[in-house]
């Protein structure tokens, strides 16, 4: 799959996956006369790659997940705790932006209730 697809496909821009190539984060892409050729393993490395990120990761936590998934399955559980920890992490931050938007809710109800009083007078 040529780079623009994938792009396209993810939502993302091409200079965004030539960083993440040059980073170390995919790759490297194999090239057919000078063109990128994603292949289904890249693919499901940039899902891998954007999901996290979603949930907090930083490129830098990334790329030490990818380094030590490298190495073999002796750091299957160094890769586990990584995850879990990420996801208590992302749990925490959607319990937090829940209260954050209920209490959004609330105050849209409160201006809603205000400007139907006011529009009444």
């Amino acid at each position: 799959m040529k780079i623009e697809e994938v792009a396209t496909q993810f939502s993302i821009s091409s200079p965004t996956l030539r960083y993440y190539e040059h980073e170390g984060l995919l790759g490297p892409v194999k090239r057919v006369h000078g063109i990128r050729d994603y292949s289904d393993r890249d693919l499901k490395r940039l899902d891998f790659i954007l999901c996290t990120k979603k949930c907090g990761m930083s490129l830098k936590q990334i790329q030490h997940f990818i380094n030590i998934y490298e190495q073999g399955d002796e750091t299957i559980p160094e890769r586990l705790a990584i995850l879990q920890e990420q996801l208590a992490k992302t749990q925490t931050t959607l319990v937090e932006l829940t209260q954050s938007m209920d209490h959004l809710k609330d105050k849209i109800d409160d201006l809603h209730q205000l400007a139907t009083t006011h529009s009444g007078k």
